[in-house]
């Protein structure tokens, strides 16, 4: 494989993983939004699957008072309701 080759593999390795990793923490708003029902509540079905898919996520939010709070307010900008 040619140098330039390489360089442009890393590059756009650098640049698509940090996009991924901020697309996976900031999805958590929305897609919580959206599968709620009216009352604002997280229907059983969907609790267990989207707990494990932003586990890494929840684990950061439960245990850092600022991130919980972050996320209420991103949370509630989210919604349809704000």
């Amino acid at each position: 494989m040619s140098q330039n080759k390489e360089s442009r593999i890393i590059r756009v390795l650098c640049y698509t993983v940090p996009t991924l990793l901020m697309a996976y923490i900031l999805s958590i708003g929305p897609v919580v939004v959206l599968v709620e029902d009216s009352a604002g509540n997280l229907p059983p079905q969907y609790h267990a699957p989207l707990r494990s898919f932003y586990a890494p996520v929840v684990w950061v939010i439960e245990r850092n008072q600022y991130c919980k709070k972050l996320y209420a307010e991103y949370h509630r900008m989210c919604s349809p309701h704000y």
